[in-house]
């Protein structure tokens, strides 16, 4: 499996490096909108796909990384290359914060403390508008600074970049659920009692894959930041949450992969529906649907499926 996880992905990367050389500037617009929502999905699959608790704060962090980042920079004249690690690592510790009291609770008691969470955090940055701008807007970011002489400035640019750092973050989280680690998590989202029984220390790994989640949702709600260079609270509201939980589970839980490809087929999905926007989220809702119910595992399950029926 992990073969053929190399196989596809190699075979991904090799055609995202290729579309900025013949797409034109809105199709490498779209395919960037969707390599950072495959970025926020790959990283909350690592949390709930292989942990198991099922969160709703994920486009809350989103928004904690993107408006940090673009403020460090804005209020203390950081440079992009600070400010974005910085934010990542803010993210990282608030949702250790967050977490290890929140983590106490299982099921949907944290599913919905999660939710509300995410609203509070929405809230937070409507309404501050000293800081955030509030409803207005937070806009005037910066790209980020050039780099060996590459322009950030410049759509195709950024589009690499963001790639760069999502094929990073791709790569670490594969090596991580495939190590002792990704085990240890295993173990704990089938049965954690269990798992706890036999000497895991179930808090620690369950606290630890909710901040690295996070964390990884900062980083890219950094790179969006910079990249729309305009920030409003409405990009971070619950629905930007609950549209990552559908990706996932419209790419299959707990295959990394999975939510990848999920994230994509949905972001091309509505963008081909923009020419009929009051059927756009209808017709795409009875996609969804469709394809949980012939594969409750969604695509990665269908391919798996397929494969062994051809086998």
């Amino acid at each position: 499996m992990w073969n053929t996880n190399r196989i596809i992905l190699g075979i991904m990367l090799f055609v995202l490096l290729a579309i900025p050389l013949f797409a034109s500037s809105y199709i490498v617009y779209v395919v960037t909108l969707a390599m950072l929502f495959s970025m926020l999905t790959a990283s909350y699959d690592f949390m709930t796909g292989f942990t198991g608790p099922l969160s709703f704060s994920h486009g809350a962090f989103y928004g904690i990384g993107a408006y940090t980042s673009a403020l460090l920079t804005l209020k203390t004249g950081m440079s992009f290359w600070v400010a974005m690690p910085v934010s990542t690592l803010t993210v990282f510790v608030f949702a250790a914060i967050v977490g290890y009291p929140a983590l106490k609770l299982r099921g949907h008691y944290f599913a919905v403390t999660t939710f509300f969470f995410g609203h509070f955090i929405y809230l937070v940055l409507l309404n501050s508008r000293d800081i955030t701008k509030g409803p207005l807007g937070l806009g005037g970011i910066r790209p980020p600074e050039s780099l060996f002489g590459i322009n950030f400035g410049n759509m195709t640019a950024m589009y690499y970049l963001i790639l760069f750092f999502g094929a990073l973050m791709v790569v670490f989280l594969f090596v991580l659920v495939n190590s002792s680690i990704g085990k240890l998590l295993v173990s704990i989202r089938e049965n954690e009692d269990l798992a706890q029984a036999s000497g895991v220390n179930t808090a620690f790994y369950k606290v630890m894959a909710f901040s690295i989640s996070s964390g990884f949702a900062g980083m890219a709600g950094s790179l969006f930041a910079h990249f729309f260079r305009l920030l409003h609270p409405s990009t971070f509201a619950w629905m930007t949450s609950e549209m990552i939980v559908i990706m996932f589970l419209v790419g299959g839980a707990g295959t990394l992969i999975g939510p990848i490809i999920g994230a994509g087929v949905v972001t091309f999905i509505l963008e081909l529906m923009r020419f009929a926007p009051e059927w756009r989220f209808i017709i795409w809702s009875i996609l969804l649907i469709a394809i949980l119910i012939i594969e409750p595992r969604g695509l990665a399950g269908l391919y798996n499926r397929i494969r062994g029926r051809r086998a």
